[in-house]
């Protein structure tokens, strides 16, 4: 940080240049494909562990003569951790660079997975499953930021890499719920195996952490900056060094920015719902499926979990043609909705996909309940997890995008803060599972969740009709952008009041504009 006496000085502003090799915009695309499935393998890993857990449950109650609301915790407290930790990370990835938290997070991530693995306790089983969750929490939301670092001048390129990034860590609990039936199938009073499995897991994907790249903007230039001080150009400045930051401003644009994004961005909290849904309902599939197909249909333990294969099969559906099924529904009219003075906003029309999801998903919902009795085929139930896949992974990647796009420099912010909704919303359904099944039955327990989407169906519809005006108002859209065309001005020696300056100047009149409304947590 600069002291007051560099203020009226002569400093040297340290920019991106339009083909600076160093800027991620600019890298090769074999370096960006790197970066992209290196953070795909990670978030996959990540959420692997969470699901893998849960067909050991009943040797855990078992073993340790606990209940399935105790032993289903486990499962809970993983997810609830995935809400937690992106507090942390996700802002510390805009402070300090996105390779730091990932350095950090996951070998605590693993000395956390140790203590489940090991251990023959379930309180202690349990705690750190919370702890788990939270490390995990950086692979899992921090990779959008990556992806926007490199891609945000290319929508296309953005969309594609959201897409895959957004398969991983959702397709992850399926495969991890496969293998934990057969292991914990295996592993007859050895029920801690689900776990360990994921223990080496994350340790040999390891290496991947530290052959990640910096990519955020403001942490590259600020290394520049250091370095050709050492060089002997003491004047040479980053952006985000011309102006001290106090300890209020810190914790209020970092710490509490995704939280204040949460209660104050519309858009956010659109996304936030349906992905919320849409997420809780997996995890409640997985104390839902051992009912519908062991119970009720008879199939064996150790193959049950091969029927969650038709969820990431229904993913792959959107996601292997997503350029093709986005082209073809943003040239769908939708009258009565989209407005005729004007042409949508890119942003907008790309969103239309998430609408045909947002209509399956209820109709999935309702067909896997009331062909879940045993008076139906198994392959029926089976076979709406297609449709559901569907549907999860356009509502997520549609809607993951499109904060993307809006949030461009704070994407991790912005995706901390859904991750957040969706783990507190998720860590509830797995415990809430057994009262809903008992009580309601599968055909109206799932139903119930088929009811509460169709009456969600208007977010979309809200976004496309009126996002242009949301983003115009938006506080966080407005500043990101400012920011964003800040750190690539031309170089040069700049007085007094320096273009990043200026755009400081605006940070504090939105600010005032925030104070006055009293729009501030």
């Amino acid at each position: 940080m600069p002291d007051k006496a560099m203020e009226a000085k002569e400093y040297e502003l340290v920019v991106f240049s339009p083909n600076d090799p160093e800027d991620p915009v600019n890298w090769r695309l074999r370096r960006k494909l790197f970066v992209t499935a290196s953070i795909c393998i990670l978030s996959f890993c990540a959420v692997f562990g969470s699901s893998a857990y849960a067909p050991g449950q009943q040797q855990l109650g078992e073993e340790y003569g606990v209940g399935v609301v105790t032993t289903s915790a486990g499962l809970s407290l993983y997810v609830l951790g995935f809400g937690t930790g992106p507090l942390i990370c996700g802002p510390m990835s805009e402070l300090y660079g996105r390779k730091l938290p990932y350095t950090l997070a996951w070998p605590l991530m693993i000395a956390s997975i140790a203590p489940s693995a090991f251990a023959d306790n379930i309180a202690v089983i349990l705690l750190f499953r919370f702890f788990t969750g939270c490390c995990a929490a950086c692979a899992l939301n921090n990779g959008s930021g990556l992806i926007t670092d490199m891609f945000h001048n290319d929508i296309h390129a953005q969309s594609r890499a959201i897409i895959w990034y957004s398969f991983c860590p959702l397709s992850g609990p399926c495969f991890g719920s496969l293998v934990g039936f057969f292991v914990a199938a295996v592993s007859q009073g050895r029920a801690l195996w689900v776990v360990r499995v994921h223990f080496y897991f994350a340790i040999a994907v390891w290496p991947l952490v530290f052959l990640l790249p910096e990519t955020h903007g403001p942490t590259v230039l600020l290394y520049r900056a250091r370095a050709l001080r050492k060089e002997g150009h003491a004047t040479a400045r980053a952006p985000q060094e011309l102006h001290p930051t106090s300890k209020q401003q810190l914790i209020q644009k970092n710490i509490l920015r995704p939280t204040q994004m949460l209660f104050y961005e519309p858009i956010n909290q659109g996304a936030a719902i349906w992905i919320s849904l849409a997420y809780g309902i997996i995890y409640f599939f997985f104390e839902a499926y051992p009912v519908v197909f062991i119970e009720q249909h008879h199939i064996p333990f150790r193959l049950c979990g091969l029927l969650f294969i038709p969820i990431p099969i229904g993913m792959v559906l959107v996601t292997a043609p997503y350029s093709q099924l986005t082209r073809l529904f943003a040239r769908l009219p939708l009258p009565g909705i989209e407005r005729k003075d004007g042409v949508l906003h890119p942003a907008e029309s790309r969103l239309k996909l998430v609408l045909s999801a947002c209509v399956l998903l209820p109709i999935s919902l309702f067909w896997f309940a009331w062909t879940s009795g045993p008076e139906t085929h198994w392959i029926a139930p089976a076979l709406a997890g297609i449709a559901f896949g569907y549907s999860m992974m356009a509502i997520f990647m549609c809607f993951l995008a499109y904060v993307a796009q809006i949030y461009t420099i704070y994407a991790s912010s912005a995706v901390a803060c859904n991750t957040f909704a969706r783990s507190i919303i998720a860590c509830i359904f797995p415990v809430a599972a057994h009262s809903i099944l008992d009580s309601m039955g599968t055909k109206w327990g799932v139903s119930l969740f088929g009811f509460l989407s169709l009456g969600l169906i208007p977010i979309p519809l809200i976004f496309i009709r009126y996002g242009e005006q949301l983003r115009q108002k938006s506080h966080f859209a407005k500043e990101a952008k400012a920011i964003l065309a800040g750190l690539r001005q031309k170089p040069g020696l700049l007085e007094e009041k320096t273009q990043v300056e200026q755009v400081a100047e605006v940070e504090v009149e939105m600010d005032n504009e925030k104070r006055e409304t009293g729009s501030y947590v």
